[in-house]
């Protein structure tokens, strides 16, 4: 007796279409569409964007699929993938809100944030202070960052992410004062 496709598990459907099964890749678009969909829906306001992300992550699943390994369930791989293209645009369009933030700011607060300087700042490690001026002085990615340092973008994600809160720690109460 034959097993149909529609009663393979996802690992099982995703290893025939990474071997050029097209019929598997349809019934694992049927599956989890909705789930992707959803996800994006609760973040994204704009029907247009929204359905463009939605063409997009399935895009890249397809583009991608060659790198899924059978040892890993199906569905977080495909959210991993939703969330890099859903973060993506929202780099490319960062909301057009920069006027009005800087009048939220106080002027004590522009004066501390002139006054930091990395190089001199006691509280960061030297890995720190390297990866925050190549990310936010020297404009660099997280992947240059990484191919530099030999490690993985999350990695130096989580190193700017410690140092900026050090930072933040050391100066709130500055802004009090």
């Amino acid at each position: 007796m034959q097993t149909r496709l529609e009663d393979l598990s996802d690992r099982e459907l995703m290893l025939k279409y990474q071997n050029g099964n097209h019929h598997a890749f349809n019934i694992l678009y049927a599956r989890h569409s909705d789930k992707t969909y959803g996800y994006l829906s609760k973040r994204l306001h704009s029907k247009n964007d929204l359905d463009d992300l939605h063409q997009k992550v399935f895009i890249k699943f397809h583009k991608s699929r060659h790198l899924y390994k059978d040892k890993f369930d199906l569905l977080p791989w495909l959210y991993t993938i939703t969330r890099t293209v859903y973060l993506d645009f929202l780099k490319k369009n960062k909301p057009k809100t920069t006027e009005y933030e800087e009048q939220l700011h106080s002027p004590i607060k522009n004066e501390v944030d002139a006054l930091i300087d990395i190089d001199n700042e006691k509280t960061l490690t030297d890995k720190e202070k390297l990866v925050l001026k190549d990310r936010f002085y020297s404009d660099e990615d997280f992947k240059e960052i990484a191919k530099v340092l030999e490690t993985s973008e999350s990695n130096v994600r989580k190193i700017v992410s410690r140092a900026i809160n050090k930072l933040r720690l050391k100066y709130k109460g500055v802004e009090n004062e």
